[in-house]
């Protein structure tokens, strides 16, 4: 099986991408705007 696109959605965009990046070893080919980011 082959997965080649999905979405997950997260709070931490940053915190997420750097689990999926450097713990699993992904890696990110595309990014989409889904507007203006929350400020915490």
């Amino acid at each position: 099986m082959k997965i080649k696109l999905t979405s997950v959605y997260v709070d931490d965009q940053d915190k997420a991408l750097r689990f999926y990046t450097e713990v699993l070893g992904f890696v990110k080919k595309t990014d989409f705007s889904q507007g203006p980011r929350k400020q915490r």
